[in-house]
């Protein structure tokens, strides 16, 4: 009797570990995100998302052709009946709505656009329906928690005559944003794109990406990640193989009669890229970016990638823009006297910086761009004033700035610019003057270390600073939303 007693108890323990497991399992596959107070589970999941892409570039009609598998699980904790993909190609169909400024066609309005050939998923054919940047798949059946989802389509994307962060001029084709993108889930609301004449209206889990892209011969392309193997083919073109993990997203930019400087600085790679005939100034911006790098890890925490990439381009619009290890500055930055040296530095300062505050801890940057920007633009300061020894702005006139407006509440460029950049820096001046630097980037840390490779929320930020000053901050944040 006491024999088969032992045998049942056993067998219970066993059970009851059983699902221990179980169930610790499915928690570590998703992540507690704090927006609201509830527990959220991170859809697509960062570790559990991977995107398989083969591209083929036609020079002749500037058509890129694209098959993309994606890898992931049902991780939201619910069952999906839909999936929503942003298609950002598709912002520059309409004359009308094109977000890209008119001096950036420099040939008069050329469109762009994404088509999808053929979605599936799971194996089965899916209808999807389209709305601006918008793709809504439709699941003909549920997917349920826990489950793994194979999506697969086949798509090209039109590229337009266009200097911007999607667009091609001079034999340079700048890919940000090309790809179908699965879009993040959480709470039971999708954080899906919109089209916007400013900003960057994007919200994207991590991911790991291969990448293979087949290129006429006389074309290099640089892109976020690593090449892993080359090949050239004998019908005049090359194929590139490309890897990627943890990328916020891939960036892809295909040159023509460009040089390459690389060269290791405290101990990273870096490498910039420059029309030919720029050596002096591709020297400076290695030596500048490896200076600047230096200083974030030492301030924030390790550099989250192998190497680091600037790339000079034709583009209007922006200063300079970010991707995952790379990033763009306009070639005007080339031009000796067009922009005085402290702009300059700044500008890449600004964008090294959203490495961390973007590419490993993201954000939604159509509802709280300042998270990012702000910060960013708070991080090029400090260093532009310890290394170069700029004094620092005054914030007294931003006090009282929106900080929680929305990227569609916003009514002008400007209004974004003094928004998300010059109000988002100000709050991190003031935290500066009510706690201290030292405090500053102790809650700096934290944030970048609790929510590496995820994605935060401005709430998620202000539980991070009263936590770390161990105090009711509620009369500082009351200034600000």
């Amino acid at each position: 009797m006491n024999k088969h007693r032992f045998y049942v108890f056993a067998i219970i323990i066993g059970v009851i570990c059983a699902a221990y497991f179980i169930y610790t399992g499915q928690k570590a596959n998703c992540p507690v995100a704090s927006t609201n107070g509830q527990v959220s589970c991170l859809f697509p999941n960062p570790e559990l998302t991977a995107y398989n892409m083969g591209l083929y570039l036609d020079i002749n009609t500037r058509t890129l052709y694209g098959s993309t598998v994606i890898d992931t699980v049902n991780s939201c904790g619910q069952t999906l009946e839909e999936l929503y993909f942003t298609a950002y190609p598709n912002a520059f169909r309409n004359k009308a709505k094109t977000p890209a400024p008119a001096d950036a066609y420099y040939c008069g309005f050329n469109e762009g656009w994404l088509r999808i050939d053929s979605l599936e998923v799971n194996g089965k054919s899916v209808e999807y329906q389209e709305e601006g940047v918008l793709i809504r798949a439709l699941l003909p059946v549920t997917l349920l928690p826990d489950k793994s989802i194979k999506v697969e389509m086949t798509w090209k994307a039109k590229i337009p005559k266009l200097a911007y962060r999607y667009g091609s001029k001079a034999g340079v084709y700048m890919l940000g944003n090309f790809y179908p993108t699965l879009n993040v889930l959480s709470n039971g609301e999708w954080h899906n794109s919109y089209n916007s004449a400013y900003g960057d209206p994007f919200c994207f889990h991590v991911a790991n990406y291969t990448v293979n892209i087949n290129l006429p011969e006389a074309y290099d392309m640089v892109s976020t990640g690593t090449i892993i193997s080359q090949l050239a083919e004998d019908n005049g073109r090359t194929i590139y193989w490309v890897k990627a993990d943890k990328a916020r997203d891939f960036c892809l930019l295909i040159t023509y009669d460009y040089q390459e400087l690389s060269q290791e600085v405290k101990g990273r790679d870096i490498k910039c890229y420059t029309p030919s005939n720029n050596v002096d100034i591709s020297s400076r911006i290695v030596e500048q970016s490896g200076q600047i790098l230096d200083y974030y890890c030492n301030t924030l925490g390790s550099y989250p990638y192998s190497d680091f990439k600037v790339a000079f381009v034709p583009m209007k619009g922006f200063h300079g823009m970010e991707y995952s290890g790379l990033i763009f500055l306009r070639e005007e930055f080339l031009n000796p006297g067009y922009y005085d040296e402290q702009k300059r530095i700044f500008t890449l300062a600004h964008e090294i910086a959203h490495q961390w505050c973007y590419a490993m801890v993201g954000n939604d940057q159509l509802r709280e761009p300042w998270l990012d920007e702000g910060l960013a633009n708070w991080l090029a300061y400090k260093y532009m004033h310890k290394y170069m020894g700029y004094s620092l702005p005054d914030i007294n006139y931003q006090q009282g700035v929106n900080l929680s407006k929305q990227l569609q509440d916003m009514r002008s460029n400007r209004e974004y610019y003094r928004i998300a950049y010059e109000g988002g820096e100000a709050f991190w001046f003031g935290l500066e003057q009510e706690l201290g630097e030292e405090m500053v980037i102790k809650v700096l840390r934290s944030y970048l270390a609790d929510y590496k490779f995820k994605i935060a929320s401005t709430r998620d930020l202000l539980a991070i600073i009263e936590k770390e000053a161990h105090k009711d901050m509620d009369y500082y944040f009351d200034k600000w939303f």
